[in-house]
């Protein structure tokens, strides 16, 4: 009996019990381990580790050894995150394999880790101590396109300068736009929460011309030119989140200076560093990938810049698995973000090979509004794809490309089109176009959004309104191919064995 009810929920076919007990199966989803010494899975219902010893034996005992995916002990119920909400493909009748990142949960408590970092750095003194005898304060955070929870971490930033001394009003926010557009009032409150009513908060404006003071200069000799409110601190103090950059590296760290609150100029400057000259023609200048730091022409002068007016104090958070800071590191810029540049390497560096087939996600709101960010979510899922192989990417993608200036490249998003505008006239969403626009000419990429179908297919997308069916096309042709699903943070190929 017990065998036949769990099989009627397994097909979505049984009664009110057996529907509860999908449902509970599904929650379960990735959390079955072996228990040493007992042979229990961990997770599962004891329903059905008493099914597991009637129809599945061994089956299930290693994670690497998967079965066909019609159990929904498989992860083949997955729930991609999309925009606010989830969105659920089943993967029933196929063979499915999770790529999940070593990562736990957010912090618990986030303020008492935020708390902690600050007040043990890895190098140098704590920030209530480098604050103390300050005139004056700049806290640099990043705009709403990164996700740390920044409400929650930066009461912590400014209760620590108000403990040292340094007055409300002479404490200014500035939000690391980068070349991002501004933020509008209602999205900026939401993005730093309540804050004292006496401390300035800005966004920086990087063709602002007026705001910008020059602070140094790179290898070649051109100005390295940065908002005055970080230029002229007398303490300075970055906060920003650290993972994979599909050219740069990492994010965060350095990059909260530069490009953060750089000048139009230096950015699409550094940014062309992505591509070079071989043969006459424009080519992808090969160190410049996630998790390459050094020989990273992009990441190499970043960190020159950033050394042209240091942070005082860098606080650098690595996400957990559910997109929440799960670590902390503070002091000098280049000791909290080796330390957790290492720790995005440990949970989010994967051995896995490659795959034919693949369902992804670019990890929902914020990183799924836009094409110029959710992008990056389809680059790394497409590192794991063989030659020619399928996606099937959910993004929102509501807010459309993300930037105006990216439209002439959308207009007409040939690559010989693109090359000639980037060789004219660089402007960096021109390339995050033509990476686009290369993946879609490598790999099948099936589109569930909420972009214009014309412009999705005008970018080599394949728009469906429902991923069933192109599960249900999978299921009756190639049943017998591994699919990869990476459904919440992305992951990356390892590039070296783990420290």
């Amino acid at each position: 009996m017990a065998d036949a009810a769990a099989q009627r929920a397994l097909d979505g076919q049984g009664d009110e019990g057996a529907a509860t007990l999908r449902e509970r199966i599904v929650e379960r989803v990735g959390k079955r381990q072996r228990t040493a010494g007992k042979g229990r899975l961990e997770g599962v219902p004891r329903e059905l580790q008493q099914e597991r010893a009637v129809g599945l034996g061994k089956r299930l005992v290693h994670r690497g050894d998967l079965p066909p995916a019609r159990w929904y002990l498989e992860s083949v119920i997955v729930k991609l995150p999309f925009a606010t909400d989830t969105l659920a493909v089943d993967l029933r009748g196929l063979k499915v394999r999770p790529l999940e990142p070593a990562a736990p949960a957010g912090a618990a408590d986030l303020p008492r880790l935020i708390r902690q970092a600050l007040d043990r750095p890895l190098d140098g003194g704590p920030l209530a101590e480098l604050a103390h005898g300050r005139t004056d304060a700049t806290v640099v955070v990043p705009d709403a396109t990164r996700k740390i929870e920044l409400a929650a971490v930066l009461p912590v930033v400014l209760e620590q300068l108000a403990r040292a001394g340094v007055p409300d009003r002479r404490v200014s926010v500035l939000v690391a736009c980068g070349t991002h557009p501004p933020l509008s009032d209602g999205s900026l409150a939401s993005l730093v929460g309540p804050v004292p009513s006496g401390i300035r908060i800005m966004q920086h404006d990087a063709r602002d011309e007026a705001a910008l003071v020059r602070v140094g200069s790179l290898t070649d000799g051109s100005a390295v030119r940065l908002h005055r409110l970080a230029a002229e601190a007398s303490l300075l103090v970055t906060v920003g989140g650290v993972r994979h950059h599909y050219f740069a590296g990492f994010g965060g760290g350095p990059k909260m200076v530069f490009p953060g609150v750089a000048g139009y100029r230096e950015i699409q400057a550094n940014h062309a560093r992505v591509l070079r000259r071989h043969g006459g023609e424009l080519e992808r200048e090969p160190g410049c990938q996630p998790g390459v730091l050094d020989g990273n022409p992009v990441a190499e002068e970043i960190a020159r810049a950033a050394d042209c007016r240091p942070p005082d104090c860098a606080l650098c958070l690595v996400p957990g698995r559910d997109g929440r800071p799960a670590f902390a590191a503070a002091g000098p810029w280049r000791t909290a973000f080796a330390a957790a540049v290492e720790r995005a390497r440990h949970w989010y560096e994967i051995a896995a090979g490659r795959f034919p087939l693949a369902v992804a996600s670019a990890g929902g709101a914020p990183a799924d509004a836009t094409l110029i960010q959710a992008h990056k979510g389809l680059d790394a899922a497409c590192r794991f794809l063989d030659e020619g192989g399928e996606v099937l990417f959910a993004a929102d993608l509501s807010s459309g490309a993300g930037s105006p200036d990216m439209q002439p490249f959308l207009d007409d998003p040939r690559p010989s089109a693109i090359m000639q505008r980037l060789a004219e006239r660089w402007v960096q969403y021109g390339h995050t176009t033509l990476r686009l626009v290369s993946l879609t000419a490598r790999y099948r990429v099936h589109l569930v959004s909420r972009l214009d179908d014309a412009l999705a297919r005008r970018l080599g997308f394949h728009p469906v309104s429902d991923p069933a069916s192109i599960v249900h096309g999978w299921r009756r042709t190639r049943a017998g191919d591994m699919v990869a699903v990476i459904a919440n943070q992305p992951v990356f190929p390892r590039l070296r064995p783990p420290a």
